[in-house]
C-alpha cells in the first residue's frame, strides 16, 4: 500500500469516528455531525467511505485500476467535505451561539487528510531505477 492510500484510509476512518463525536455544544447539550446536519453529514460519510474503499481495494487486491480512480473521487469528496466543515465552523447550524467542539476540528483534519491522501494516491508510480552498468 502506498503512502497516499494509507493517508486517505486513516483520514476516512478518522472522519467516520469524528462524525460521532460532539461537534457543537449549546447550553450543555452536545450535538454530533449526524444530529447537527441534514445533508453535510452525507457528504462527510461519502468522503469517509471513499477514503477507506481505496485501501480495502488495495488490501484485498480487488482491482488494479480502482485505486487511482477511487483516489480521485476521494479527493473530490474530501475537498468538498473540508469546505463544508469550514463553512459550518464559521456559521454553525441551529439557534443560539454554539461552541465548536473537538469533533469538528478532528473532522476537518480528517477531511483534509482524505483530500491530501487522495491526491497522493492519484500520482503515478515511480519506475524503479535500473542499476547502472559501468
Amino acid at each position: 500500500m502506498r503512502s497516499g492510500e494509507l493517508v486517505e484510509a486513516l483520514g476516512g476512518l478518522g472522519l467516520l469516528v469524528a462524525s460521532f463525536l460532539p461537534w457543537y455544544s449549546v447550553g450543555g447539550e452536545d450535538a454530533t455531525a449526524w444530529q447537527a446536519f441534514s445533508v453535510t453529514d452525507l457528504i462527510l460519510a461519502a468522503a469517509a467511505v471513499m477514503g477507506t474503499s481505496v485501501a480495502v481495494c488495495v488490501l484485498l487486491r480487488i482491482s488494479v485500476s480502482y485505486p487511482v480512480a477511487g483516489s480521485s473521487v476521494a479527493t473530490g469528496f474530501g475537498f468538498v467535505a473540508a469546505i463544508l466543515i469550514v463553512i459550518r465552523m464559521i456559521n454553525p447550524p441551529g439557534a443560539g451561539d454554539p461552541s465548536i467542539e473537538v469533533g469538528a476540528w478532528l473532522g476537518l483534519a480528517c477531511a483534509i487528510a482524505v483530500t491530501i491522501g487522495g491526491y497522493m494516491g492519484m500520482q503515478p508510480l515511480k519506475a524503479p531505477r535500473a542499476a547502472s552498468a559501468r
